[in-house]
């Protein structure tokens, strides 16, 4: 059986009522496909015809029967989205839906429902103010790094900040998230099963990268502090990726959570198919002995490789501090200053706001230490020596 999604009336398309399928569309065209004979029970009314909305109605048709094998539609504006569907469902084995790990309105959509993550809407010119959460962030669908991200606090600032943005559907609406703290999870998904898995932090709340001078990314502290968080860390992550692949494929994962201590909530925040930014899988291998990279790799080469039977711990702790172009300077010598132990990566200076990619970057440094407070004694040295300069 098929499912064909379509707004609109049957007529003008010729479709007959003898289609070997369920028919998605809306609430308007219902009663044409009805006069035209079509079995009501074979029509899914969508609340509107979106990949949010027609995902959903998708999914619980092919829990409830077996054998469906396409999704399609003839409404030219709606073939991409429809097609991303068809590939979750009925695409090559094997082979995950990568779209869904670059848009985050589709990323959402999926995981609706199943993942504690904030509400969302497509953010589009017909949206009302009364409509959106009181405080939220709007954001390009397809970006990295925090690029052309707005945050409105009320809905004043909403209909203000909305006045700026591009009037297409290239955007997405989320609730702000009241948390402390962001954590990273990297590593090594295939075929259902978490292969590696490492946890990171963020020093301080990326979603303030355009007034900090630097972030540190070190480390998880709950290794240490808290392993039964990291345990659910790793589940979390584990789910978010089985629901995002279908079970399928090979993928090296980048993952951010929000953490609020207060209630003990793990967030969702988004997940890209690649490798962690800012030399991520660098400051794992010094922390844990551990180059994720190559088993990846060596998936990919068609290596077998044995499952993860206990989370791999941290031999020490390791960070990466990244200082800002936009607020701060540091000397030519930093990596001298600081001495051999220290890894030091300087760039040119940029204009870009962004929290993880380099083009926003002076320098970058990466070291590693006996334990977590090291770690922090550590940064702040460097980020006095930053004042300083600063200062100068």
């Amino acid at each position: 059986m098929k499912i064909f999604v379509y707004p609109y009336s049957p007529t003008t398309i010729g479709f007959d009522p003898d289609f070997d399928g369920y028919v998605i569309t809306t609430a308007n065209a219902f009663e044409r496909y009805l006069k035209l004979g079509f079995l009501k029970e074979k029509i899914e009314i969508a609340e509107s015809i979106d990949f949010k909305h027609v995902f959903r109605i998708v999914q619980d048709l092919v829990e409830r029967f077996s054998d469906f094998d396409e999704v399609f539609t003839l409404k030219e504006n709606d073939i991409e989205w429809i097609d991303v569907i068809n590939d979750y469902f009925f695409g090559e084995k094997n082979k995950p839906t990568l779209a869904l790990f670059k848009d985050k309105y589709y990323m959402r959509s999926v995981l609706q429902g199943k993942i504690e993550q904030p509400d969302f809407v497509a953010m589009t010119p017909e949206i009302s103010a009364e409509k959106v959460p009181e405080k939220g962030v709007i954001k390009p669908r397809r970006a990295e790094a925090s690029l052309g991200v707005d945050f409105y606090a009320n809905r004043f600032e909403f209909e203000r900040t909305r006045a700026n943005l591009a009037a297409d559907d290239e955007l997405i609406l989320e609730e702000a998230v009241d948390y402390d703290v962001m954590f990273t999870c990297d590593g090594v998904f295939y075929q259902n099963e978490l292969i590696q898995f490492f946890s990171n932090q963020y020093s301080n709340k990326v979603s303030n990268c355009d007034i900090e001078r630097y972030t540190i990314i070190h480390t998880n502290e709950n290794y240490w502090k808290n392993p039964s968080l990291i345990s659910r860390l790793k589940e979390d992550t584990a789910e978010v990726l089985k629901i995002l692949t279908n079970g399928n494929g090979t993928i090296a994962f980048h993952m951010e959570w929000f953490y609020n201590s207060v209630t003990d909530v793990l967030t969702f925040c988004e997940v890209g198919a690649r490798f962690g930014g800012w030399h991520i899988p660098e400051i794992v291998e010094l922390a844990f002995g551990q180059d994720y990279r190559k088993t990846y790799w060596e998936l990919k080469n068609g290596k077998q490789s044995l499952k993860m039977k206990q989370i791999p711990q941290p031999k020490q702790a390791a960070a990466v501090v990244g200082i800002y172009a936009n607020h701060t300077a540091i000397p030519e010598n930093m990596g001298k200053l600081l001495g051999a132990r220290f890894k030091c990566i300087q760039y040119g200076s940029s204009s870009k706001k962004g929290a993880t990619g380099n083009s926003d970057l002076l320098c970058l440094i990466m070291f590693a230490e006996d334990d977590i407070e090291s770690i922090y004694q550590i940064s702040e040295k460097i980020g006095k020596m930053i004042e300083e300069q600063l200062n100068c």
